[in-house]
């Protein structure tokens, strides 16, 4: 069973907020939205809350005599609890939501999720469902793979489309990145992203390979008689110190195009800083896209234009392929989750 500590960490809060949440404590004040956080976190954590909440008398469901599915989450970080100050956010985002969905999905049967951290097949026995997050290369016909009633890969394709799939249309954000930026008459357009890096699973190894954001901008510009390598420079990962040391090293070399589309909002975080060193104003000396929209996006100074990936609805998404396959559908599915142009304040306007 998780910590305090360990649902502190994963919600970013205190371990003392944790608690008085947990214990339902009146005369504690808190966010509505966090306090929502540490209950799913707690409950998707396998935390038994009821240890903790002061007991009040409830009507037994009838629903209590069934053994809840026993499903695993398979996260692409295996050399830490996933739920650590070291996990990803936007997985982190992706993962509450996912498990939010299906637990207050109506008709859903009881689940029960556990974190599997070791890279071992061996480690997914005894499991009901599967739920792969992230970009993981595994065997589909391996005998406790096949074993698994549901199964589905989030995030990335599962080889041979042998099950589920459930990711975001990344060559169509880069295009509507691009339309818009065509749209208010910016055409010397620069990108700047990084590889994916592809878990082996039970191999113990990560295979670096293009990322399909890079794939698709570097098509545009062989589609429109652009050097590729005159406008799009690559980080070593998705980091905030990786998007500020590109975005200095071009300022520096003075080889800044008009726009630039970042391949994630943790780039542009790095890159927000680069420019107000450099005194270039967001909006107006340059404009900017991004592809993510996480939360502090809205927030940053300006207010950061982003291709919406719509976690909320990637957890939808992964839940109503789960769920019909509990159901009983017994065809593999791929789904696009929809994305969306989020026009803020980093573009500039026509005006």
């Amino acid at each position: 069973m998780a910590t305090l500590s360990e649902i502190a960490s994963s919600c970013g809060v205190s371990k003392a907020t944790v608690s008085r949440v947990l214990n339902n404590d009146p005369s504690f004040s808190v966010a509505d939205t966090t306090r929502e956080l540490i209950l799913h976190t707690a409950s998707a954590m396998n935390y038994d809350i009821s240890t903790k909440r002061k007991k009040t008398p409830k009507k037994i469901s009838p629903s209590t005599d069934i053994a809840p599915l026993k499903i695993g989450i398979l996260h692409f970080q295996l050399k830490s609890d996933p739920l650590t100050e070291d996990y990803d956010d936007y997985y982190h985002k992706l993962l509450f939501y996912i498990t939010s969905a299906l637990k207050q999905a109506k008709n859903a049967p009881p689940m029960e999720f556990h974190y599997i951290i070791t890279d071992s097949y061996e480690a997914l026995g005894n499991l009901d469902g599967l739920l792969i997050i992230g970009k993981m290369a595994f065997n589909p016909n391996h005998p406790l793979i096949r074993k698994i009633k549901y199964k589905i890969i989030i995030d990335y394709t599962a080889p041979n489309n042998a099950i589920d799939s459930v990711y975001a249309d990344f060559p169509l954000a880069v295009e509507l990145a691009i339309q818009h930026f065509h749209s208010i008459d910016l055409f010397n357009i620069g990108y700047i992203g990084s590889y994916d890096y592809i878990t082996q699973f039970a191999q113990g190894q990560r295979i670096m390979q293009e990322d399909l954001r890079m794939i698709a901008f570097r098509n545009y510009c062989f589609q429109n008689g652009i050097n590729p390598s005159e406008k799009m420079w690559i980080a070593r990962e998705f980091t905030p110190e990786e998007g500020y040391r590109i975005t200095t090293e071009l300022i520096q070399k003075d080889l800044l195009p008009e726009a630039l589309l970042y391949a994630s909002d943790e780039l542009t975080l790095g890159a927000y800083r680069a420019f107000q060193e450099h005194h270039i104003q967001i909006g107006k000396d340059i404009s900017i896209i991004s592809i993510d929209d996480m939360p502090y996006s809205k927030f940053l100074n300006p207010p950061l234009t982003t291709v919406s990936l719509n976690i909320p609805t990637i957890g939808e998404a992964v839940s109503f392929a789960f769920l019909s396959q509990i159901e009983g559908r017994a065809y593999p599915l791929t789904i696009h989750s929809p994305i969306q142009l989020t026009l803020r304040e980093s573009c500039k306007s026509l005006n």
